[in-house]
């Protein structure tokens, strides 16, 4: 119980510091700005540079760098000067002209060139998968098949690097952890001399595990602080997993009961990798060194995700439970939340 009230107390009296020093810091800056206005400003720069760190909320921080600034001008200081701008623009780099900027502040701040240099994008979200058929098999005669597919929900997960490279055009390399589920259903029915036998349904229901490497382009368009963006590319995945859930039962018959098993490693009948094109399109909002973003992608597959030569060499799937590995394309779409950090680069203008 003690060691609670050590904790609190800590937090309580570091809580209490930082109150102490933001108050001493405020009235320091209030002295500057004092000194300045009566023309004293060699000792403002090393006043507050003690408070630089820590003890300015954000807004103080900001009229602290330019009364440095200012102070370095009418010092003819111009190497200082820029030293400072220059770590002003590392920590605001988003900083946008007062109506109440001095004219000679907003005349050097005019001078750099602030621009994006790369995005770290970390996102999530979840995935409809589903299962587009090439050429459907089974071990029964397909005119007395029936199938029917159906999408699965589950998630996806990741992060990438985004390079500004022309305007509003970037160029992203993402890596995404992604998990699909998709089933389908399989109804088979023989006639065999005159009599028909009871109709077998085959459920199967599979879960593919992959990891994704997407290169794209997203060019950015709007003004203000909402703005959309299209994307294009393609991306190669690594399946790290796939697994088999199957029922078995006959329709009608209550005498032989449902076959089941789950959890069945199907790795060797999944391409090891897998190519497919992207397009999709997202809306961001800015906020503070970044973006909140809304990214919907759809990604179509170009490779049959079935290993045909494999097809018949477990002969556990279709002798038992009469399940024989479709030739499909893995398509699904997708819908991220994710967060945008930018990183900018200031630099002196030439001219």
């Amino acid at each position: 119980m003690k060691i609670h009230y050590i904790i609190l107390f800590s937090f309580v009296f570091l809580h209490c510091l930082t109150l102490k020093s933001q108050v001493n810091c405020l009235n320091t800056l209030k002295e500057a700005k004092e000194l300045y206005e009566a023309g004293q400003i060699d000792d403002i720069p090393e006043m507050l540079s003690g408070c630089m760190i820590a003890g300015f909320t954000r807004t103080q921080r900001i009229e602290a760098y330019k009364l440095i600034i200012m102070s370095y001008l009418f010092d003819d200081n111009q190497f200082e000067a820029e030293k400072t701008m220059n770590d002003f623009l590392k920590k605001f780099p988003e900083y946008e002209m007062m109506p109440n900027d001095p004219v000679e502040f907003v005349y050097l701040l005019e001078s750099y060139k602030t621009s994006s240099l790369y995005n770290i994008n970390l996102f999530l979200g979840p995935t409809i998968s589903d299962q587009r058929i090439k050429e459907p098999y089974s071990v029964f005669d397909k005119n007395t098949t029936t199938s029917a597919d159906k999408y699965g929900t589950s998630y996806q997960l990741g992060f990438g690097l985004g390079r500004n490279i022309w305007k509003d055009m970037t160029l992203n390399l993402d890596f995404i952890y992604s998990v699909h589920n998709y089933s389908q259903t399989e109804n088979n029915s023989i006639n065999m001399e005159g009599s028909t036998l009871p109709v077998v349904n085959v459920i199967s229901k599979e879960k593919l595990k992959k990891i994704d490497f997407p290169l794209s382009l997203t060019y950015s368009f709007g003004k203000g602080n909402l703005s959309y963006f299209g994307r294009i590319g393609g991306l190669i995945s690594y399946v790290t997993s796939s697994s088999l859930s199957l029922t078995k039962s006959y329709q009608g018959s209550t005498s032989v009961p449902p076959l089941t098993e789950e959890n069945i490693n199907i790795k060797d009948l999944r391409q090891k990798f897998y190519y497919a094109v992207l397009a999709g399109v997202g809306i961001q909002y800015k906020v503070p060194r970044g973006f909140l973003a809304l990214d919907l992608r759809y990604q179509y597959g170009l490779q049959n995700m079935s290993r045909s030569s494999h097809k018949y060499n477990t002969s556990k799937l279709w002798a038992n439970y009469y399940y024989l590995d479709d030739d499909f394309f893995l398509d699904y779409f997708s819908i991220n939340i994710g967060y945008h950090f930018t990183i900018y680069q200031s630099r002196k203008n030439r001219n």
